[in-house]
């Protein structure tokens, strides 16, 4: 891998810095005194833990991302021509399954992108689909597919295919499925309507046990108004509205972890500010991560606000008002959990690269990994990250997309 045979000095040393990189990935971390980071810790007046993660002047990665297999093709018919991905799942064999939505076609493939099985397809009878919006994997290894306009959630075999499905309709679509396998017993749902944001907690055959209230910054009495949304413009239209999210607002960024804690930053904040909390109970812990702000460049801002001019323009409507876009990005752009427990939050660089500052559980920094330019990180399915590789969904300059697996290896020097 290093260019050098195994035992000479070069390759001993390279082979500790990737033991290092592994064991802090797989949640034995590093100190982050020798990352250069410091980490403070103190407990609130509530009894929740404060962890404050303070880079130093001059960071840098810590580990590289470095792409080994990539699934997808820009011309064909076959398996590996995606259309429009909107799931991703790996199996601890290394296989991985896709949902490609347009197709309405689960497609699973080994480890070395060899195409397996593909499952499903358009229609209403068993085994298929009508509107399949994203992936779940059990304990079991079964692969769970929400298709909430077929009113049922299917379980499919990777490689056998259909296994059985169960009524479910909670008459909320939603564009990618957002709900989560909670220690292998119950599936999380969050579901909103207005001012209305709950929990929905189904058992493993979909029935609803519970529906408990999701934190929310208005009172529930509230009247919703779609006309005075912060992170949306509203247009009204003959009979109705429209409203378009506002680019570079920083929205609330939910993430469910595997236990049952949600991970979620303040909506309309855009520093570096996370907490772990539980529905109907405290929050437990608060991760602040003081690194600079990163500005929008004038000309993407500049940009976006004339192709949506354009778009006003089109529809014979006034301007809107552009001093609500941003001028600094979000700090905390998706957060997801390695299979080791270790928590991953993507974050701008500023530059082309996209970065992954990465915590233990409690919160303190281990490292961050860079994944370089070339690629377009869809940003709309969380990568699956475990032990030292990474699956992600990402598009190349032409929009195509591909499953991509990629190997953490430590950075030259980043970070030590």
């Amino acid at each position: 891998m290093f260019g050098k045979k195994r035992g000479t000095p070069r390759a001993m040393s390279s082979s500790i810095l990737i033991t290092a990189a592994c064991a802090a990935l797989a949640g034995c971390g590093e100190p982050a005194s020798e990352t250069g980071w410091a980490t403070v810790r103190d407990t609130m007046p509530s009894g929740a833990l404060r962890v404050t993660n303070i880079p130093p002047s001059e960071a840098s990665p810590t580990w590289t991302l470095v792409e080994e297999l990539r699934v997808g093709t820009v011309e064909g018919a076959g398996p590996d021509a995606f259309a429009y991905l909107k799931g991703l799942v790996v199996l601890e064999d290394g296989r991985f399954a896709v949902l490609d939505s347009q197709a309405q076609e689960l497609r699973v493939f080994g480890p070395d992108g060899a195409h397996i099985a593909t499952h499903g397809g358009s229609g209403e009878g068993p085994g298929e689909f009508a509107n399949a919006n994203g992936l779940m994997l059990d304990p079991q290894g079964r692969i769970w597919v929400p298709d909430t306009r077929n009113g049922r959630m299917s379980v499919f075999d990777a490689e056998e295919g259909f296994v059985e499905s169960f009524p479910f309709a909670d008459g909320n679509f939603g564009w990618i499925w957002n709900g989560a396998m909670v220690d292998g017993t119950r599936i999380y749902r969050p579901w909103s309507s207005g001012n209305r944001k709950r929990l929905h907690v189904y058992d493993l055959a979909m029935a609803r046990t519970d529906s408990l209230p999701l934190p929310d910054d208005r009172p529930q009495d509230e009247e919703y108004d779609p006309s005075n949304q912060p992170g949306a413009f509203y247009q009204e239209t003959g009979g109705g509205y429209m409203m378009y999210g506002i680019p570079f607002y920083p929205s609330e960024i939910r993430y469910i972890d595997p236990r049952g804690a949600f991970w979620s930053t303040p909506g309309g904040d855009p520093q570096y500010r996370i907490k772990r909390w539980r529905p109907g109970r405290d929050t437990t812990l608060f991760v602040e991560t003081r690194r600079p702000a990163v500005p929008v460049p004038a000309v993407e801002r500049d940009s976006v606000i004339n192709v949506m001019t354009e778009m006003t323009s089109a529809m014979g409507v006034g301007e809107w008002d552009w001093s609500r876009v941003p001028t600094i990005k979000p700090a905390v752009e998706d957060i997801f959990q390695s299979a080791e427990g270790n928590v991953w939050v993507r974050t701008p660089s500023g530059g082309d690269a996209v970065l992954f500052d990465v915590y233990s559980g409690d919160g303190a920094y281990l490292g961050t990994a860079s994944l370089g330019p070339g690629l377009n990180l869809f940003t709309q399915i969380a990568p699956v990250v475990r032990g030292d590789l990474i699956w992600m969904v990402a598009t190349d300059e032409l929009d195509v997309p591909y499953a991509i697996r990629a190997r953490i290896v430590p950075a030259n020097g980043g970070g030590r």
